[in-house]
């Protein structure tokens, strides 16, 4: 087996080095405390019950609660209206009921940012849950974490004063990455001087439901759905509530004047719309959300606003006066990255935003480097920034923001040369438009554009490209394509050319590509990805920006044994290690890439989400029974 090893044990946050991203006070997501904390007070299963007495329950076990019993009945009736072609690539919803499955907490994180959703508020509080798994299967012991998660929102602080608030926002800028469960519930934010089981507002859920591998799905290298429901606390209940800021399309398609209705509340509100603050009305808005993967923003599916409005609906409107929104193209990306399918397609992980983080070396080739996505990670001076304002009691707390795609510039000095911002991986204007023309890259790099265009392609999809080196380097994309949508749903990714390889050695480098030789059943994530074909690149050692990594499919069989065997012992059997690019908290990985556990402490390497397991809903042992 190829084997992680670490030379020491390094709890991370965010940041990886001095004066890098702004961590304390906006999250906590050390395994360690989050573990500690959902085992004293703090499992789904506390908060639903609004008690602290009981331990966590199992899946069993919370299934048979009756206040969780409708979310349970509704989210199974969704997931099983989902398309798919074979049952062994769907979500298995035997886990709902096994006493071997679970919600575990992964991370708490500050939300005060969100001050504008409720005037009378101050914000929010986010617990986030990911379902796991512990069970015995052909007699061995199998682990792992599931593309679940829960996100259970609460009101932040127990009354209105904005001194009780200022106090709260300083116990969160008290809290440290070294911060104990103690710490953190005896004075700190989670005390009861601050917190309170009564302000749970809502439980959000992301769950990818079915995933086609790219053997099958060619186009965009994979297909995964991610459904998205929430439901809100209601008297003595959950209650089904439309999603926040998620149009139901179709319904407004059907419905011309509801549609110019929703048209003429976005012109009244265009200053809110460029602060990304507009929280529209919900007679406008769906009940439920599904948003694919790969792809992002490319896939039509996850932009709600396509092809609603013309740019002769907005004739007339001043764009140059706003800080975001210059342009119509930057109105309708704004539009669709305020809904829910837009955000979490946007510089995400697989659909999610936050996924935690694993205990290092505890699972090898099944673990997450570090906690969150590039755009929450670019995000975090903002909110570093609003909780401070906080925390002075400002009476005029500025909660604009960026682009999903790309943090506000005047709040991410610190992130210059970074691929959160500029740097490689981060998106850059390729095309003139004033609402993107300062979305330069960095010294020291291009911006590439992410496709060819064609007479097919629409305007918005030809603007943004992404900041990559002059010439090609590890972790760069090895293949490029046009990229085309008959109709909304209806997106088409085509290679232009087989492989692309420009100055590298062919000896040592491979181009792990979308189009794999025939008969292997591999495919590949759209874009290709350049790699060394071992961690020693002739005994040269590995270009600076690249790290030794386990990759599985380095090697034919690796598919054919998922269904065959525990995923742990294909693992085992076909996992190399291999450079890949190397990754820290200021150093993402391209669009819809995850950074994963490789050898060295201090960072981790890029690799196709569906790689580790616990982003897949297929490969795992069946549920029933255990």
């Amino acid at each position: 087996m190829w084997k992680i090893v670490r030379k020491s044990l390094l709890v991370v946050i965010f940041a990886c080095s001095a004066n890098a991203v702004a961590n304390d006070g906006l999250a906590i997501t050390s395994s360690e405390v989050t573990s500690a904390l959902d085992a004293n007070g703090f499992s789904l299963s506390n908060l639903i019950l609004g008690s602290s007495q009981e331990p966590p329950l199992n899946n069993l076990e919370l299934s048979q609660l009756e206040l969780f019993k409708p979310i349970l009945e509704s989210l199974k009736l969704e997931l099983s209206s989902l398309k798919s072609p074979r049952k062994d690539i769907r979500f298995d919803q035997d886990f709902f009921q096994s006493r071997k499955a679970g919600f575990i907490l992964v991370g708490v994180i500050n939300r005060m940012d969100r001050g504008y959703y409720n005037a009378s508020r101050f914000g929010e509080i986010r617990f986030i849950y990911r379902m796991k798994y512990d069970l015995v299967d052909n007699g061995k012991i199998v682990r792992s974490k599931l593309p679940i998660t829960v996100n259970a929102i609460f009101d932040a602080g127990l009354n209105k004063s904005s001194e009780h608030c200022a106090q709260l926002a300083e116990r969160w800028l008290e809290t440290k990455n070294s911060s104990t469960v103690h710490d953190l519930t005896t004075l700190g934010p989670l005390s009861p001087q601050y917190f309170s089981y009564q302000n749970l507002r809502s439980l959000e859920f992301n769950i990818q439901g079915v995933r086609e591998g790219s053997e099958n799905q060619e186009n965009f290298g994979g297909r995964a759905q991610y459904l998205l429901k929430v439901y809100d606390w209601v008297g003595n209940q959950f209650e089904e509530v439309p999603l926040e800021n998620q149009i139901d399309r179709a319904r407004l398609v059907k419905d011309p004047a509801l549609l110019d209705e929703l048209k003429n509340w976005i012109l009244k509100n265009l200053n809110l719309v460029d602060a990304g603050t507009l929280v529209v009305p919900k007679k406008f808005l769906s009940h439920r959300a599904i948003s694919i993967a790969p792809g992002g923003l490319v896939r039509s599916t996850n932009r709600p606003y396509f092809d609603l409005f013309k740019p002769e609906d907005f004739h007339g409107v001043s764009f140059e006066k706003f800080e975001q929104i210059k342009s119509y193209n930057g109105l309708i990306r704004r539009l669709n990255d305020t809904t829910c399918t837009g955000c979490h397609q946007t510089r995400a992980i697989g659909g999610f935003h936050f996924s935690g983080m694993d205990p290092m070396k505890k699972y090898p080739g099944n673990s997450v480097f570090l906690p969150g996505s590039p755009h929450f990670m670019g995000d975090q001076p903002r909110r570093f920034e609003i909780l401070n304002a906080v925390a002075k009691g400002d009476d005029h707390i500025d909660y604009s923001r960026g682009f999903a795609a790309r943090p506000q510039a005047r709040r991410s000095q610190v992130l210059q040369g970074s691929g959160l911002l500029d740097g490689w991986s981060a998106p850059c204007a390729v095309k003139d438009d004033a609402s993107f023309n300062s979305w330069t890259c960095a010294a020291g790099f291009v911006c590439k554009p992410t496709f060819k265009t064609s007479k097919h392609t629409r305007e918005e999809d030809s603007i943004l490209g992404t900041c990559l080196n002059p010439v090609q380097k590890i972790g760069d994309p090895c293949e490029f394509g046009t990229a085309t949508t008959k109709s909304y749903g209806l997106d088409q990714f085509t290679r232009t050319n087989d492989r692309e390889i420009v100055d590298l050695n062919p000896k040592t480098t491979l181009c792990s590509p979308q189009s794999q030789d025939k008969g292997t059943k591999t495919g590949g994530f759209w874009g290709g990805n350049l790699r060394s074909l071992s961690c020693f690149e002739d005994a040269g050692g590995l270009p600076p920006e690249a790290s030794c990594g386990p990759l599985p499919a380095s090697k034919p069989g690796f598919n054919a044994c998922i269904g065959k065997k525990n995923f742990d012992d294909c693992l085992e059997e076909f996992s190399i290690g291999v450079g890949l690019r190397g990754c820290d908290s200021l150093n993402p990985c391209r669009d819809d890439y995850i950074w994963t556990e490789g050898t060295e402490p201090h960072r981790g390497v890029c690799a196709p989400p569906y790689f580790l397991f616990q982003f897949r809903v297929d490969g795992h042992p069946r549920a029933a029974g255990k």
